[in-house]
C-alpha cells in the first residue's frame, strides 16, 4: 500500500485527478519521463532565475520587472509589440509569451483578434489549480518518524495508500480542500545552509487537494487549511509544530494573484491526453506559433508542460529562430 499510494502521487500531481480518474496512468508516465530525477540548486530556485538573467543579459537582452503588461499590440494583424500599464509603447519584431495561453491569447491580445472557433477552444483549456505550497521557517531540521535523518534532503511523500490519495481528491469533487491531504515534502536547506541560516531550516510543501475556488472562500479558510496540513506534519514528525517560527501557504488563487496564472495551475492548463503533445494548450497553436503573426507561447502552457525543466522555452525559442 506504501508503494502504492507513492507512486500514485505522480499520477495526480497537480493535476484535478484521483487515482481512479481516467487519465492518471499517462500523467504518471509523463511524470516518469524524466526519470523522477530530482536537483536542488544552490542558493534556491531564485539562484537558476538569476543565473539565466545573468546568461541573458550577457548575451545583450534588457531584463525589466516590475513593468506589467497591459496589452498586446498588433500593426495589420501582426504583432508588433506591448504596452505597459504605464502606458510606454515598446515594439518588437516578435513577441514571445511565457504567461498561460488563457492571459496571453483572451487577457492581452483579445478574442476580437482571434477567429472565433479558435478563441472559443482557448476559452475551454482546463486550468483550474488544486495544488497549494506551503512554506515552513523552522528553527531546527524536523525528525520523521521511521526516517534515517541522512534521508531528510529527500524528497518526502505523505501519500499512505491509493485510497487515502482517493479520498483526499473527494473534497476537490465538491469545492472544497482535503481533510487529509496529500503532500510532497523537501527540505532543501538540509543540502545549502545559506537558505536558512546555520540550525535552521525550511521546509517546502505541495500540499493536495486545495482547489482554486473554494466553495467557502480561501479567505474564510485558508488559516485552517494551513493548521491541518501542519497538523498532519505533526503526525509523521512529532514535535514540527513547536519548530514552526513562521508559514505561508500560497493557495491556487495566491498564485494567480502574484504570478499571473489564471486558476493558479502550475503548468498553466491541465496536463491531459486532450491538452498534450499537438493539442497543447489547443490545435492551431500546439508549435508555439498562435494564429496572430509574430506572436508565439512559451511557457508551461505549451508542449511539454511546466515543471521548472526549461523544455517549452528552447522549443519555443527554437522555432522563433527557424520562423525568423
Amino acid at each position: 500500500d506504501l508503494l502504492k499510494g507513492a507512486l500514485s502521487l505522480d499520477g495526480t500531481l497537480g493535476t484535478f485527478l484521483g487515482t481512479r480518474s481516467n487519465n492518471s496512468v499517462f500523467c504518471a508516465l509523463h511524470r516518469m519521463s524524466g526519470g523522477n530525477r530530482y536537483a536542488i540548486p544552490a542558493g534556491g530556485m531564485g539562484a537558476v532565475s538569476d543565473a539565466l538573467a545573468a546568461a541573458a543579459t550577457a548575451a545583450g537582452a534588457e531584463i525589466r520587472t516590475g513593468a506589467r503588461v497591459a496589452r498586446l499590440r498588433l500593426d495589420f494583424d501582426r504583432a508588433c509589440g506591448v504596452e505597459l500599464e504605464s502606458g510606454e509603447r515598446l515594439d518588437a519584431d516578435y513577441v514571445v509569451s511565457s504567461a498561460d495561453p488563457k492571459t496571453t491569447l483572451l487577457g492581452l491580445l483579445g478574442a476580437r483578434h482571434l477567429e472565433a472557433g479558435f478563441a472559443n477552444k482557448v476559452s475551454h483549456v482546463r486550468c483550474r489549480g488544486v495544488a497549494a505550497k506551503l512554506h515552513l521557517a523552522l528553527d531546527g531540521l524536523p525528525r520523521f518518524s521511521e526516517l534515517d535523518p541522512e534521508l531528510a534532503g529527500q524528497r518526502l511523500v505523505i501519500a499512505p495508500s491509493l485510497q487515502y490519495v482517493e479520498h483526499a481528491f473527494n473534497h476537490a469533487k465538491y469545492g472544497e480542500a482535503s481533510a487529509s491531504p496529500v503532500l510532497e515534502i523537501t527540505i532543501p536547506s538540509v543540502h545549502d545552509d545559506s537558505l536558512a541560516g546555520a540550525g535552521n531550516h525550511v521546509l517546502s510543501a505541495v500540499v493536495q487537494w486545495a482547489p482554486h475556488g473554494l466553495k467557502a472562500g480561501w479567505s474564510n479558510e485558508k488559516q485552517a487549511f494551513t493548521e491541518r496540513v501542519i497538523g498532519l506534519l505533526e503526525d509523521y514528525a512529532p514535535g514540527i509544530r513547536k519548530q514552526v517560527h513562521h508559514a505561508e501557504l500560497l493557495t491556487p488563487e495566491d498564485l494567480e494573484a502574484q504570478f499571473g496564472m489564471t486558476g493558479g495551475h502550475w503548468h498553466h492548463a491541465e496536463l491531459s491526453l486532450d491538452q498534450f503533445m499537438m493539442m497543447r494548450p489547443v490545435p492551431g497553436a500546439a508549435q508555439y506559433a498562435t494564429p496572430v503573426a509574430g506572436l508565439w507561447l512559451c511557457g508551461a502552457g505549451s508542449h511539454p508542460g511546466g515543471g521548472v525543466m526549461g523544455c517549452a522555452g528552447r522549443n519555443a525559442a527554437q522555432a522563433v529562430l527557424r520562423g525568423a
